[in-house]
């Protein structure tokens, strides 16, 4: 009797094995995006709101590092409370557009969005380099578009995101004052 030829042998689980990934991701980018729909429903928006707020403590750690980067330009926005005065770490998606960074606001009211437009400033801490953030602003969609990846790009259109808030890089106290006397300057000629 003739033995099978062992790499014949293990040819079908090892073929299995990426049949088996792509299914995993497809089913996982399948659910995303169906969350994504359901958050346009005010008590799934409520809840997976919550659910965001608790989770925000586990993703805090890797938020701005590099590590952070991995998941979606996870990085870590820091605002004071409108009303409290307190200070908060807020984990989210930034990318850079322009001047500044652009960040998608999931929710029809989040706190972090109307913190920042209260204040008119706060920092980003994005792959372990802080930026100082003023004059925010909130951007259609079609122009907050322009910084997202196509993959990113497709979940929020799917998601139903249309408000985007773009935060500005703050100028260095010595930089604007030579920028208005340079501004004064041309007035003058």
């Amino acid at each position: 009797m003739k033995r099978p030829n062992p790499p014949a042998r293990w040819r079908r689980p090892l073929l299995a094995i990426p049949i088996v990934v792509v299914s995993a991701v497809g089913a996982i980018l399948l659910f995303l995006l169906s969350w994504g729909v359901l958050l346009r429903v005010r008590w799934v928006s409520d809840r997976t709101r919550q659910l965001a707020k608790r989770a925000n403590r586990y993703a805090r750690p890797i938020a701005g590092t590099r590590w952070g980067m991995l998941y979606f330009n996870l990085a870590a926005l820091h605002h004071v409370g409108r009303r409290s005065g307190r200070p908060y770490v807020t984990p989210l998606s930034a990318y850079p557009l322009g001047d500044g960074f652009v960040l998608g606001v999931a929710y029809p009211h989040v706190d972090w969005a109307e913190n920042v437009l209260a204040a008119g400033k706060c920092t980003l801490t994005f792959n372990g380099k802080e930026y100082a953030l003023e004059r925010p602003e909130v951007i259609p969609a079609d122009e907050a578009m322009k910084a997202y990846p196509p993959l990113v790009k497709f979940f929020a259109v799917a998601g139903g995101h249309n408000k985007f808030v773009w935060l500005h890089r703050a100028v260095p106290p010595e930089r604007q004052n030579l920028a208005d006397i340079g501004a004064g300057d041309h007035a003058r000629v």
